[in-house]
């Protein structure tokens, strides 16, 4: 039985996939082309989970002749997913089909990159898919003898659908209507949340002033930021914690998040809930709010020991 392995991340699997692996099965070469789904990629890890990457794929490809979905790198736990590893291991498992290892050019033009790749022709044999003018290099095409089939260009992307959804934008035509509606069922290639915490310390009221801020992409701490800012109150130094941040913001193009700081003043000020009374604070409290408008964030009050922003504002930093 001849058997092309068509393996990748499918992140999510697409109607390029489909295809593809169609055309590799229609032309004549294959009994079957099996799904390979990687389990834990080494170069770059998949965003959605193995399982929901296997569904993903089983519904894209229901009642299509010849297309197998193949969780085989998943039963076998095999960690970190290497070619060459699992290949030793499809080829023992199943030592009764010929097997072929399905490539694009760009992979097979970096192969020497890949672990123990001198051992991957005793494995398989290699199908090179050719989009045009080959543009790999005759030695590698010499040391793996592929097969090379002609195969169409297609101008669909896992990164180009995850994008989309993040956006919020729609992925129709892209991939199933079933496919999507997995994505959203199980909430699937969300953004996950922005937040910062800001805070400032002073020695002394007025004293001279620390301030900091913590960005976090949901549970993890993308950017951390701290400063000796000058002289004046605590009051000063968490509005200059609170501008640093927005700043950072605006000029990274992030919107649309939430500010965590622990002065319950301050967060009344920016509610309306409290007047600003101090000439000092006026101008910073007003340029505040024009930032915080303008990149549509919303301000809230956290305990101190929730702050993640305070210890940073106790860095023994130099003094400007």
């Amino acid at each position: 039985m001849k058997v092309a392995l068509f393996g990748g991340r499918f992140d999510p699997p697409h109607f390029g996939h489909l295809i593809l692996a169609r055309d590799l099965y229609e032309s004549g070469h294959f009994d079957t082309v099996r799904f390979l789904v990687n389990y834990d990629p080494p170069h770059k890890k998949a965003e959605a989970s193995f399982p929901h990457r296997v569904r993903m794929l089983e519904i894209l490809t229901k009642n299509e002749e010849g297309l197998e979905v193949d969780a085989f790198e998943g039963e076998r736990a095999i960690s970190p997913s290497y070619t060459y590893r699992v290949l030793k291991a499809y080829r023992k498992a199943h030592q009764n089909c010929d097997l072929y290892f399905v490539v694009g050019e760009d992979q097979l033009a970096q192969i020497r990159t890949w672990k123990n790749y001198q051992e991957l022709p005793s494995l398989t044999r290699f199908v090179l898919l050719k989009r045009g003018t080959l543009r790999v290099p005759r030695e590698i095409m010499e040391f793996f003898r592929p097969m090379v089939l002609t195969v169409r260009k297609l101008d669909v992307s896992a990164s180009e659908i995850r994008r989309r959804l993040k956006e919020g934008r729609s992925v129709r035509g892209l991939t199933s209507d079933e496919v999507i509606q997995y994505i959203q069922t199980h909430s699937l290639y969300k953004e996950e949340p922005l937040s910062i915490y800001a805070d400032a310390s002073a020695k002394g009221n007025p004293g001279e002033l620390t301030v900091a801020f913590v960005v976090k992409r949901g549970d993890r701490i993308i950017y951390e930021f701290s400063r000796v800012a000058g002289y004046g109150t605590n009051n000063e130094g968490e509005y200059l914690a609170l501008l640093e941040a927005l700043t950072w913001a605006k000029r990274e193009n992030l919107s649309n998040f939430t500010v965590y700081m622990d002065s319950r003043l301050v967060v009344n000020q920016l509610r309306g809930t409290y007047r600003v009374r101090s000439s000092r604070i006026a101008p910073l409290y007003m340029e505040a709010l024009s930032l915080l408008k303008e990149l549509g964030v919303t301000v809230a009050y956290i305990p101190r020991r929730l702050n993640v922003a305070d210890p940073l504002t106790r860095l023994k930093l130099p003094t400007l």
